[in-house]
């Protein structure tokens, strides 16, 4: 019974935790603070997932989802580029001031497989970038030759279009010609 009670009392403050920060806290931090492994944390959070929390993973740690920094309007756009030129992407959507969401990639077993990313800052790309290169991983682009959506958060409808404008001139958006 104690042992219950002691993972209930860190499943509590790791939404303490969470609730008080609108910036993402990784698995590491969280387990330095509570005294606990990793991969304890990783369990405790789907564990909360399963419960109803609306926690997210981002490339930076876990935050509830009315953290994001949303705007007043979404779009989704259609990209289709290399690996070594995710930095290009990633910058022209900095810096025409939007935020991307996330990606989205269609699986041909387990159908739209879908990653959070919350990236509107160069040191959130910057993040992203160092944390793909040194841990080799794949971007999620890779099972589909490149072929990838993403949710961009925008102030509204003429800067989204504005900002699909800029990637499509810079021969980011993809092209079925």
């Amino acid at each position: 019974m104690d042992k219950k009670m002691k993972a209930d009392q860190r499943r509590q403050m790791i939404l303490e935790n969470l609730s008080g920060s609108n910036q993402p806290i990784s698995a590491s931090k969280l387990a330095e603070l509570l005294g606990v492994s990793r991969q304890i944390i990783v369990g405790d959070v789907a564990l909360l997932r399963a419960n109803g929390q609306d926690i997210l993973s981002t490339p930076r740690g876990y935050l509830f989802s009315q953290a994001l920094p949303l705007s007043h309007y979404l779009g989704k756009i259609v990209c289709q580029h290399s690996k070594e030129e995710t930095a290009q992407e990633l910058a022209i959507i900095i810096e025409e001031g939007a935020v991307l969401v996330d990606v989205e990639v269609e699986h041909p077993v387990y159908g739209m497989l879908t990653a959070p990313l919350n990236i509107g800052k160069k040191s959130d790309a910057d993040h992203f970038l160092t944390k793909m290169s040194s841990s080799q991983a794949e971007l999620l682009s890779t099972l589909t030759q490149g072929v990838h959506l993403h949710t961009l958060s925008c102030r509204d409808q003429a800067h989204f279009e504005a900002v699909r404008s800029r990637l499509d001139s810079e021969g980011f958006l993809y092209n079925d010609r």
